[in-house]
């Protein structure tokens, strides 16, 4: 449990700058910045693919993000691969549709995020996949819908693959 709440104090740093990134700004041809799109309302702007040896090619969405839709525990969930994230971290309504439940009292670590500070509750994904590659019993961080309204795949899942790397633009996550 000290390393779970050391993990999540660690995902207080990841999620500073989260719903910042999930805003971020882009130039348009009249110059002027306009937001980009929400984590909540993000869209796989490629398939993902597997490869023969079983490993998931990710391509970057318009803005360089991996963004794919994933399988946990049996629903699909759009999520945004971060490799800085150190957790994986999702909203009460994404955790509610997993089969997650989380009560009030559950909400007891504080991370500061860039809209202030947050509640988080300590939870496990039983099962994150994305074509063959499937990792199982994930810790996660729950976040209040409005401290974010997206989900991160962040390193307790990353680092339970063989390995990850990017090739020719494209993210691979090996199993």
């Amino acid at each position: 449990m000290n390393r779970l709440f050391v993990m999540l104090l660690a995902a207080g740093a990841m999620l500073y700058g989260v719903p910042a990134m999930m805003q971020e700004t882009s130039q348009p041809d009249d110059g002027k910045l306009a937001p980009i799109a929400k984590a909540a309302s993000m869209k796989p702007q490629a398939s993902s693919t597997s490869t023969p040896s079983g490993a998931v090619r990710l391509k970057p969405d318009a803005r360089g993000h991996y963004v794919a839709e994933f399988k946990m525990n049996g629903k699909t969930v759009t999520a945004l691969v971060d490799t800085g994230a150190s957790m994986v971290a999702i909203n009460k309504t994404t955790a509610r549709r997993l089969g997650i439940n989380v009560l009030p009292a559950d909400f007891k670590y504080e991370v500061s995020t860039a809209n202030g500070t947050a509640k988080v509750a300590a939870a496990v994904i039983r099962e994150i996949q994305i074509g063959r590659v499937r990792v199982r019993d994930v810790e996660a961080a729950v976040l209040e819908d409005k401290a974010l309204d997206g989900t991160l795949l962040g390193m307790t899942f990353l680092k339970r693959l063989e390995g990850f790397s990017v090739t020719d633009g494209d993210l691979i996550l090996k199993q």
